[in-house]
């Protein structure tokens, strides 16, 4: 079974800087644009999928319903593959937090993890490894016979937190792994092992008017 762990399209969040997190921002133009043009990419690739796993963030949800518009593949909404919770850093601007002492614990979280506490608002790294530990156990690997391609719809710090608990990163490291929105990580799983076939794919062609504005 191929697993196609995808990040949403751009919002007005993205573009901005901000930090999103959980905070339940949409697509803004470029991102439905994107999407679009992802799903065009998968068929020029004649990828169709028997599955979807969706974030239930509307960034992820509007995302996936572009991509499989038109098709009857089912869908589920799992909370576990919901973007990390970055409490009090929500909504604040990412180069804020290295600049304000007020946002120290939040610039650990991202640019030092390993000296990064959760607050009780917030979420920790061993609390978010293992959603993505119990996701792979008792969704992914408990269907690889099931099914050829599944999509999972999510979000940057879930698809790094999936990437990092099967590289067997150190923390250190969660953030280096670049993930443009709309970009595409091929994993496949067989006889319960899991392989990395492609990081951070981009299926989308921009047209020549929009190339350099799009992201």
């Amino acid at each position: 079974m191929k697993i196609y762990l995808m990040r949403h399209g751009e919002t007005d969040y993205n573009k901005k800087g901000l930090i999103q997190g959980r905070l339940d921002i949409p697509l803004n133009e470029n991102g439905l644009e994107l999407a679009r043009l992802t799903r065009d990419g998968f068929d020029r690739d004649g990828i169709r999928f028997d599955y979807c796993y969706c974030s239930p963030l509307i960034r992820a949800r509007q995302t996936a319903d572009i991509l499989l518009e038109g098709t009857d593949t089912p869908i589920t909404y799992d909370e576990r593959i919901c973007e990390m919770n970055f409490a009090e850093g929500e909504g604040i601007p990412l180069k804020q937090i290295s600049e304000d002492p007020q946002y120290k614990n939040i610039d650990y979280l991202f640019h030092d993890p390993e000296k990064y506490h959760a607050t009780e608002k917030g979420e920790d790294y061993a609390d978010l490894f293992a959603r993505v530990s119990d996701f792979l156990e008792n969704e992914l690997y408990a269907h690889e016979n099931d099914y050829e391609n599944v999509l999972v719809c999510c979000h940057g710090g879930i698809i790094r937190a999936f990437l990092a608990f099967m590289k067997k990163l150190e923390l250190g490291k969660f953030w280096d792994n670049h993930q443009p929105n709309c970009s595409v990580n091929i994993i496949e799983i067989k006889n319960h092992k899991l392989q990395i076939l492609e990081e951070h794919r981009i299926y989308y062609e921009l047209p020549e008017e929009k190339k350099g504005t799009i992201l």
